[in-house]
Formats: C-alpha cells, sequence, structure tokens
C-alpha cells in the first residue's frame, strides 16, 4: 500500500518515549520544533501520492499491489539509479526521502549480509528479512537505521570498556522467544519521525565482541526505546523561522540519542545474532549504500550554495569581476563532480559478493562523498567572500516587518537596481543559514567521517594495477602478470623500423653505435 500524509501522521501517535530540551514530547506532530522535522519528513508520503512522481517512488510487488520502490532490493544499475533518483528528488523538494533514506540503506544492508550469512553457515536470515520487508511494504512503514554506537573509550574494543559494557548495543539475554539487548545509538537521523528503528554494529567485531554483532528492527514505541533529541537549530517557528532560517526552518536536527533499556526483540526481527566474522560485511554494505543517499542530498545543497553564490554576486554587481567568476567556476566544479561520481557509482556496482543485489561502486561513492565533505568548508568561504559582509550582519524578520525601521532597510540595503532589498536579504540570510555550525559539522561527518572514505579509498584502489602501470612505464619486470597492462602490446615487439642514419650532427656521441 501507499500512505497518505495523513495516514503517516496518524501512525506516528503511537506512545513513543521522545525528549528534547530536557522535557518529554506529548507529541510529535505538535511540539513547535520537533514538529518542523515531522513537517518535513511527510514529504517521504506526499512524493508517491504526486502525479508527476508516482511513477518514480512507487513500484508493484508480486501480487501487482502498490509500494514503496525504495523499500525493494537494488539488482541492476537501473535500480540504483532510481534508487538515487528518488533520493536527489526528495532532496530538492526540500528534504523528502528524510526517513526512508538511513532506512532503506539499512535494509538493503541486511539484505546483503542475510545472504552471505546464509551462503556461508547455513543460516536462515534471508526469509527473516524478506518478511520483515513485506511487513515494511504492506504497510508503508517510515523507517530509519540506528547505525553509530556511543563507542565510549575509542581505543578499546566494546567488551573491553572500563566503565561499563554498554557502550556499544549488544544482546544482554537469549530466550525462547527472541533477544534482549541494552546500550545506545547516537546521531540517529529522523528517528523520531520513523515507525521503525532498523538496527546493525558499526564496526567490525572479533569474537570476545560475539555479543555486539547484531542486528535487528523495533517499532520506535517498543518498551524500552528511549529517543533523547539534540538541540533544534533554532526555537522559531511559522513565517519568521522561514524568512531567518530558510534551511533550518524545514530541516532542524532530527538527531537523537537513542537508549535501548533492556528491549525485547522478537527472534522474526533478528537479522545477525553473534556472528561476528560478518558484522564487517554488514557495517560495509550500510556505508555504501548510505552514501549514495549522502552525494544526493549534499547535490542540493551543493546546487542551494552555488546558486545562492552566483545570485548575490549578481545582487551586489559583481558577477562579471575575475575573481568572482573564478569562484562561481570552481563552486560549479565541485558540485558536478559530487553529481557525476554518484552516478558513476550505481553504473559501475559492486558485485564483489557473488549475489543478485548490488551496491554501489565502492571508489566512485566514496570518492563522491569525501569531495563534498573536504570541499565544503572552501564552499561556504566562497559564499560568504561574495556575500560580503552582510551575511552575517543581515537584518531578521522582525527588523524587516518592522515599519518603523523596514523604510531605512529598503533604502540603505539595497543593491544593485532592479534587484529588491527583500530579495537580497533573503538570499543573505540563506547564505547565513548555510554556513551555520550544524551544517559545517554535519557535512563533515554525515554518513561517515572523512577517515572513514579514506580507508574506503585505500581498500577499493586496485594497487596491483597502478603499480603495474608504474613498472611498465619504468621497464620493471612484474607488470606483465597484470590483467590490463599485461596483454597490451609492446612497441620493440611490433614495430620494425629501419636501422637509424647516424650522419645526424644532433645526436650525441655516446648515443651512436659504436
Amino acid at each position: 500500500m501507499i500512505k497518505t500524509v495523513e495516514q503517516y501522521l496518524e501512525s506516528l501517535n503511537d506512545g513513543r518515549e521522545v525528549w528534547c530540551l530536557g522535557e518529554k514530547v506529548a507529541d510529535v506532530r505538535t511540539h513547535p520544533t520537533v514538529s518542523t522535522i515531522i513537517r518535513t519528513a511527510s514529504m517521504d508520503y506526499v512524493l508517491p501520492n504526486h502525479p508527476d512522481y508516482r511513477d518514480l517512488f512507487v513500484t508493484q510487488d508480486k501480487d501487482g499491489e502498490d509500494i514503496n520502490f525504495l523499500l525493494t532490493s537494488p539488482k541492476t544499475p537501473e535500480n540504483l539509479l532510481r534508487r538515487r533518483e528518488c533520493y536527489t528528488v526528495g532532496i530538492r523538494s526540500g528534504g523528502g526521502v528524510i526517513v526512508h533514506c538511513m532506512g532503506a540503506d539499512a535494509l538493503a544492508a541486511f539484505t546483503v549480509a542475510a545472504q552471505v550469512m546464509d551462503k556461508k553457515l547455513g543460516t536462515g536470515y534471508m526469509e527473516r528479512v524478506e518478511q520483515y520487508r513485506k511487513h515494511l511494504q504492506k504497510n508503508d512503514l517510515a523507517i530509519t537505521g540506528a547505525i553509530t554506537d556511543v563507542k565510549g573509550d575509542r581505543s578499546l574494543h566494546p567488551s573491553k570498556q572500563k566503565q561499563h559494557q554498554d557502550f556499544y548495543l549488544k544482546i544482554v539475554d537469549r530466550r525462547k522467544d527472541g533477544i534482549v539487548v541494552r546500550g545506545a545509538k547516537v546521531h540517529i537521523s529522523a528517528s523520531p519521525c520513523a515507525n521503525e528503528l532498523l538496527c546493525l554494529p558499526c564496526r567490525t567485531h572479533g569474537e570476545a565482541d560475539k555479543d555486539y554483532a547484531l542486528a535487528f528492527a523495533v517499532p520506535v514505541n517498543t518498551p524500552g526505546v528511549k529517543l533523547l533529541g539534540v538541540e533544534p537549530n533554532v526555537r522559531l517557528y511559522g513565517e519568521e523561522c522561514e524568512f531567518d532560517y530558510p534551511m533550518s526552518n524545514h530541516m532542524q536536527p532530527s538527531e537523537s540519542l537513542i537508549v535501548f533499556d533492556d528491549v525485547f526483540v522478537p527472534w522474526e526481527r533478528v537479522f545477525m545474532c553473534g556472528e561476528w566474522q560478518f558484522s564487517q560485511v554488514l557495517a560495509y554494505a550500510f556505508a555504501s549504500y548510505h552514501r549514495l543517499f549522502g552525494t544526493c542530498k549534499m547535490t542540493g545543497t551543493l546546487e542551494i550554495m552555488t546558486g545562492a553564490a552566483s545570485l548575490i554576486a549578481e545582487y551586489n554587481g559583481v558577477q562579471n569581476a575575475p575573481h568572482i567568476r573564478k569562484k562561481l567556476a570552481w563552486m560549479a566544479y565541485i558540485t558536478e563532480t559530487v553529481q557525476m561520481l554518484g552516478k558513476q557509482a550505481c553504473l559501475d556496482p559492486a558485485t564483489e559478493f557473488g549475489m543478485d543485489v548490488l551496491m554501489p561502486n565502492k571508489m566512485a561513492i566514496n570518492a563522491s562523498k569525501f569531495t563534498y565533505a573536504s570541499n565544503f568548508h572552501q564552499m561556504c568561504q566562497h559564499m560568504q567572500d561574495i556575500g560580503g559582509g552582510l551575511t552575517t550582519t543581515v537584518p531578521a524578520f522582525r527588523d524587516w516587518k518592522n515599519p518603523a525601521i523596514q523604510p531605512y532597510i529598503e533604502k540603505y540595503l539595497a543593491a544593485k537596481d532592479g534587484v529588491s532589498t527583500e530579495d537580497r536579504i533573503r538570499i543573505l540570510r540563506l547564505i547565513k543559514d548555510l554556513t551555520g555550525n550544524h551544517y559545517q559539522v554535519d557535512t563533515i561527518h554525515g554518513e561517515g567521517s572523512m577517515a572513514a572514505q579514506e580507508m574506503f579509498l585505500y581498500t577499493s584502489a586496485n594497487w596491483k594495477k597502478l603499480q603495474s602501470a608504474a613498472q611498465r612505464a619504468a621497464h620493471v619486470d612484474g607488470w606483465q602478470d597484470d590483467s590490463i597492462y599485461g596483454k597490451l602490446p609492446l612497441q620493440k615487439d611490433f614495430v620494425r623500423m629501419p636501422a637509424i642514419d647516424e650522419s645526424y650532427e644532433s645526436i650525441p656521441k655516446t648515443a651512436k653505435k659504436k
């Protein structure tokens, strides 16, 4: 089925335990700040019901019933490209698929790991995953992934922590009907907006840490689950918030510290339980899928940033200045590079596990994510530089709407003839909002830190091919067995030239035949 927005909103009134700014939230739909992200998450249900986008977001199951495409398993490059397009359209719409992104990526990772474990160990996880998938599709549930553990002392493995053993989510009891888990997950986006939490490890485990190697799914309102929300970017709402914080007003932080206080999980919802050898597969698969979303998320943001810089340059009358054009050209280059690398990751997918489920190309998708994360602060600097000092001191909504002082703002903050002062102020407010603390940090650490991308980039590189290229160029043996360079023809073997005419005086004496 495909839910309506109204059905989705009603599903959130389920008795879940959510906290914000030290107070328990009675209803996430009516809370002054939490409701802003709920409104944005509702776009997950607007787009599948919109006539222009229904064919993109909606597909059919084996019985011909309509289901959300993001709840299916990607098995072809076309599936990955369509997944990417869903994410991109959602982000460009103002934050859509903010719920389904992490959840869909976690569900895809469950599928990859289940197939690997079933093949190697003879487990029955794949059947559980598919039954759970059908449950999600039938009820069109909003899902998010609970991935990052709080970690404690990061120099120690989960089972070796000193203060307590619950820094990583773990199994504390195995029962006939299921397991009991305890611990916490942190930075979990869209958790107040979701119906279900899909939990999986964020790291590799050793045998001593097998109780931490687990994957499962639970409803958000499960007893013992507590969502401790982070501080909102702003504590305004309505027209004032939209004017002063054009991005943050609909993208308020929705991250939570999620506490699992001895939470019971029935066996049919458990997708890994102690198989520590395969926690790396699960974490790696999720990272690959979620970085595909990350590149789509940043495509929308980078387009806004580049467009804002271009507009404010025009409004200020400096769009033709050489140093401004140079900055804008660089911003456009970064924006398009991120987008093209993300697309390439779908066109040349990973098939390393030999299964029918495809993952984005590891090198391309991590290169895309690393490109925007490592250049984001320079993007901010260029926007601020082009915008000028007013990027910081631009008047707020209450100043602009006050009839006693608006005429002065209208007169003295005007710029290029033909551009309204209000439009200029709105773009400056956008730049100020985009370069705020939340975006500065989230861009670096969202979908994995830069160090994580560097690790993936290093392990993804074909070092044998690269070294063979250098060996062949330097005439050092070792390249002959390489599948690419070893097959290339050598000039000396195929090109037979006449003998050199040694009468040329320009030839050095040492180069002539004796």
